[in-house]
C-alpha cells in the first residue's frame, strides 16, 4: 500500500464505523510503534450463531405477552424458517483488542441505528470515554430508556451518550419491545467489526502485532481467541469461534 493512501483509508474506516454500518471485514488500522507496515489479513469463522436467541425478539413475539412487534410470522412458512435466531451481521459484534490507537476506529464514536424496529448493531464495545450515538433511521418515533437516557427520538434524530465507567448497560424502547441495545465499555478495545451473514469474517490490512478478538452477543463476550499477525503473510484461524452450541457436523463444515 502506498504511503499516501493510508490517510484516505483511515478516514473511510472511521466514517463507516461512525455510521454504525456492519462492515463484515473492516480495516483495522492499528498504530504500532516504530511504523510497522501493514502485514496481512485475518480470516476467521464464527459458529453457533443459530443457537443464539435474541431476547428482545423472543420477548416481543411471545404468544402470552400480546406485545407489538414489526416481525410477523407467517403460519404457512415452515417453523425451521421462522425460528427466532441471531443474525451474524447485526447481533454479534467482534471487538478487536491489542496494540493500536482506538481513536482511529472511534474517532467519531460509535453509532447504534434504530432501523426496522431493532437496534443495529445490537452491541457495541467501546473504550472508556467513547461517545455512543443512538440514531433513529425508522419513519416513526422511538422512546429510548436506560442509564443516563430517557427521551423520544423522532425520525432522523440522534442522541449522544457518553457511558460512565466500565461495564455493560442495556437500553430499550418502551414503544417497540423488539428494540434492545447493549453498550459495553472495556479496556484495550481498538475496533469493532461484524461478520458476514454466514458467520465469516475477514479483517484486511492488519498490523504486524499480537491481537485478541472477542465475539459479543447481548453485552456478553461469548468467545475469544488470541493470535499474532506476522511481519509478512496473513492469519487464518482454522477452528471456528463458537459463540453457541455447535453440532458436530456444523463444526466440521465451518472449518
Amino acid at each position: 500500500m502506498r504511503q499516501n493512501q493510508r490517510p484516505l483509508l483511515r478516514s473511510l474506516f472511521s466514517g463507516l464505523l461512525a455510521l454504525g454500518l456492519p462492515l463484515g471485514g473492516a480495516l483495522v488500522l492499528a498504530s504500532v510503534p516504530g511504523g510497522v507496515a501493514r502485514a496481512g489479513d485475518l480470516k476467521v469463522r464464527l459458529a453457533g450463531i443459530d443457537a443464539l436467541r435474541p431476547s428482545a425478539l423472543a420477548s416481543a413475539t411471545a404468544a402470552d405477552k400480546h406485545l407489538y412487534t414489526l416481525r410477523e410470522l407467517d403460519p404457512l412458512v415452515p417453523q425451521k424458517y421462522t425460528t427466532i435466531a441471531a443474525k451474524a451481521d447485526k447481533d454479534v459484534t467482534v471487538a478487536i483488542y491489542g496494540a493500536g490507537d482506538p481513536s482511529l476506529a472511534f474517532k467519531f464514536g460509535a453509532t447504534i441505528r434504530l432501523a426496522g424496529g431493532r437496534a443495529v448493531p445490537a452491541t457495541v464495545v467501546v473504550p472508556p470515554g467513547t461517545p455512543v450515538f443512538f440514531r433513529n433511521d425508522d419513519p416513526f418515533t422511538h422512546h429510548i430508556v436506560g442509564k443516563g437516557l430517557e427521551r423520544d427520538l423522532k425520525p432522523g434524530e440522534s442522541h449522544k451518550l457518553v457511558p460512565e465507567g466500565k461495564g455493560v448497560t442495556i437500553y430499550g424502547d418502551t414503544l417497540i419491545p423488539s428494540v434492545k441495545a447493549w453498550i459495553a465499555v472495556d479496556d484495550g478495545v481498538i475496533a469493532n467489526v461484524w461478520p458476514q451473514p454466514d458467520g465469516s469474517l475477514k479483517v484486511p490490512d492488519m498490523a504486524a502485532a499480537e491481537f485478541t478478538i472477542k465475539a459479543w452477543f447481548e453485552g456478553n463476550a461469548k468467545a475469544s481467541t488470541s493470535f499474532k499477525v506476522p511481519a509478512t503473510g496473513s492469519v487464518e484461524i482454522k477452528d471456528p469461534l463458537a459463540v453457541g452450541p455447535v453440532p458436530p457436523s456444523s463444526s466440521s463444515s465451518a472449518k
